[in-house]
């Protein structure tokens, strides 16, 4: 067994959830970022760069070598783009991005893949006022969410074939914010702060016996959406935040 710290390959570092994690996980674990173009200026001189984009096979298994864990980030799909622009990235980009992770950790025999997938895989059910659980059929409410399924999917098959353990987390809405800036109804907050974040990511990390595992993604206060139930049982996870607060709602509220 290696000593020291695990060395983490981030995926889309640059972005909302690849900044918090390489910010409040620095103390667990060393890095290696990989940014598709622009590196930030808060890089940390210790921190490994590498720049190329998750579509490049030889460079996702260059990337790899070395690393104990990858951690795989969403490349953000903005609400203004065209579904058609939405789903040229899906199948461009993010499709073929997630098996050259798999591959590249299977060729580099990385222990474990942490897939950022999204609560948009069930998406349809919450449309209909319905508590989603990890178990449910999927229902995705769109390509991005259709394409997050294909990256579920292929993280167990890979999982049961080649014996990597892939801990897929359905993220819901992350904006990197320390207090929701909108009103939710109680229990049905679509918040997660940077805190609760990190610390499903380093749960999932370190519970190695939890081989392959759907997560939601969420901070407390959001029991009407999605089911926390298998998280809290199986990687210990236990939000120190809620969305759903009276306080956040009385500061939130729209003026009558």
């Amino acid at each position: 067994m290696k000593e020291g710290k695990k060395k983490l390959l981030i995926t889309g570092a640059a972005g909302m959830v690849g900044t918090t994690l390489r910010t409040l996980l620095r103390d667990r674990y060393d890095f290696r970022l990989l940014f598709h173009k622009t590196v930030p200026d808060d890089v940390h001189e210790q921190d490994e760069v590498v720049k190329s984009s998750v579509a490049n096979l030889q460079d996702m298994i260059k990337a790899a070598e070395g690393c104990d864990v990858i951690v795989h980030l969403a490349i953000r799909r903005w609400s203004g783009m065209m579904e058609s622009d939405v789903a040229e990235a899906t199948f461009e980009v993010d499709m073929p991005g997630v098996y050259n992770i798999y591959e590249a950790a299977r060729i580099n025999k990385v222990q474990t893949v942490i897939f950022a997938s999204t609560n948009h895989v069930t998406g349809l059910y919450e449309q209909e006022g319905l508590v989603a659980t990890p178990d449910s059929p999927v229902r995705p409410d769109g390509i991005y969410g259709a394409g997050k399924v294909f990256g579920e999917a292929l993280g167990r098959f890979y999982s049961d074939q080649h014996g990597l353990r892939v801990i897929c987390l359905r993220v819901a809405n992350y904006k990197s914010e320390v207090e929701p800036s909108r009103y939710y109804e109680p229990g049905c907050s679509r918040w997660q702060s940077p805190r609760d974040l990190a610390q499903q990511v380093w749960r999932s990390i370190e519970q190695e016996d939890v081989k392959f595992g759907i997560f939601y993604g969420v901070s407390a206060g959001s029991e009407k959406k999605w089911d926390l139930t298998n998280a809290r049982d199986l990687l210990g996870y236990e939000p120190e935040d809620n969305g759903s607060l009276e306080k956040y709602r009385e500061k939130n509220k729209k003026p009558s």
